[in-house]
């Protein structure tokens, strides 16, 4: 398992789709202006840093329809289903490679900011220290919550065995819930707030919510569960030659 778990992180480093994709985010991430200019505190730092993965939450959707549909097209899991080995070691460590995949793309750009705002406001290290509590946990939920939403389009994917359809549909489903999330003033009192990209966009806000980042957490949680577990019943179900 350890070898399969090996191949597949190295065909994610040496994908041409995975590069681009990054590269894309990254630039995206780093240059997309803010609501708001000037100073800003290291407290607002942590948010601002990270306020633009909503958006960039499509470059790892697109991700995992390109890579798994290619897997699908090129026949390369069928070929590891009938070399022998079994379709959980295959499904395991796909997605886990994907997930290193999602965490990479969608956490770069706000890595990059927090540096650069760091350096161009000259925040002392004690303001970096006593806020490093709430950059911890921004960051850790926000990779849950990533890989929540990734699961989704994995999801799509073994459905669709097709990077056409899986891209198309992954995008749709994204995009409804910007659609949902624009159509309320207020996120907290709005029954989207359970969609793990509304959670993503509440544990940014300021001052925070009190437990926001524990109800993220289990949230997103729950959304991996459920739709890994799903993707794999259906993996197991598919007749695959």
């Amino acid at each position: 398992m350890i070898n399969l778990f090996r191949i597949e992180v190295y065909k994610l480093f040496q994908s041409k789709s995975f590069w681009i994709i990054f590269f894309i985010s990254t630039f995206i991430g780093v240059t997309i202006p803010l609501d708001a200019y000037g100073y800003i505190t290291q407290y607002e730092n942590v948010g601002a840093s990270f306020y633009n993965t909503c958006l960039l939450m499509i470059f790892p959707i697109l991700l995992g329809s390109l890579s798994f549909g290619n897997d699908f097209i090129d026949r390369t899991i069928n070929n590891a289903v009938c070399a022998g080995h079994s379709r959980a070691k295959i499904f395991i460590c796909k997605v886990f490679a994907y997930f290193i995949g999602v965490n990479i793309v969608l956490l770069s750009s706000p890595i990059i900011s927090i540096i650069a705002n760091n350096a161009f406001h000259r925040y002392t290290s004690h303001n970096l220290m006593s806020n490093g509590n709430v950059l911890v946990k921004t960051f850790l939920v926000t990779s849950l919550l990533g890989m929540a939403i990734s699961s989704i389009s994995v999801f799509i994917t073994f459905i669709f065995k097709d990077i056409g359809k899986s891209v198309g549909f992954s995008t749709l489903v994204y995009l409804m819930n910007v659609v949902l999330l624009n159509s309320t003033r207020n996120i907290m009192e709005n029954s989207f707030k359970v969609l793990p990209l509304a959670q993503m966009r509440l544990i940014l806000y300021r001052p925070i919510v009190p437990n926001q980042f524990e109800k993220a957490a289990l949230i997103g949680f729950i959304t991996i569960v459920l739709f890994l577990t799903a993707s794999y019943l259906c993996f197991k179900k598919s007749e695959l030659h």
